[in-house]
């Protein structure tokens, strides 16, 4: 089914299966495995690698490290307008046009989840062009998950939602004023 339409044969599909179950199998051990000379093998990579066929993902694995993930629909006037506020969002991993009730789904990620929801507050509930916003918590998952953090969302108090925010520039005391208000308002209530 994939061998037409990815042009891909046989070897091709094993040599993938080989490195997602394993990305540091050597071309000698996959040689082994594919009944190939291991030139071939390095032939056939780099060749998936141009197709787009065989990528790497640096990043944290989310079912072995103590982060929240969050899945974020929204239905937007402007999906791509939107896009393009969060295209440098340090919280957001991936964003997706989708079909359905809403037309985008943004993956989050952060230490907490009371950050999550402050930047979702913040920066998606109050956008005059988002109409609705339903967010929910990746609690664990099956398989690897890898995701490419960026450690800028560890200055989120001081920058809001990151130095180059799209959707706030220009609002960082605001926002770092109403971040102060709401940790003193919970400070109060816990006494």
């Amino acid at each position: 089914m994939f061998n037409e339409r990815l042009k891909i044969d046989e070897v091709d599909k094993m040599i993938i299966r080989l490195l997602q179950d394993n990305p540091d199998m050597t071309h000698s051990e996959i040689s082994e495995k594919v009944n190939k000379s291991q030139p071939a093998v390095g032939a056939r990579i780099i060749k998936l690698r141009r197709k787009h066929l065989l990528e790497t993902q640096i990043g944290v694995n989310f079912k072995e490290v103590d982060i929240k993930l969050a899945k974020v629909e929204m239905l937007t006037k402007d999906v791509s307008n939107i896009l393009e506020k969060i295209r440098q969002c340090p919280f957001v991993l991936h964003a997706f046009k989708i079909s359905g009730n809403t037309n985008l789904c943004v993956l989050i990620c952060a230490p907490d989840i009371k950050t999550i929801d402050d930047m979702v507050d913040l920066c998606f509930r109050n956008d005059d062009d988002i109409v609705t916003v339903n967010i929910s918590y990746i609690i664990s998952s099956v398989k690897d998950l890898i995701l490419p953090i960026s450690f800028e969302i560890e200055h989120f108090d001081e920058f809001g939602c990151g130095r180059d925010c799209m959707i706030r520039k220009g609002e960082t005391e605001k926002l770092k004023a109403l971040i102060r208000e709401t940790q003193e308002k919970a400070l109060k209530e816990s006494k």
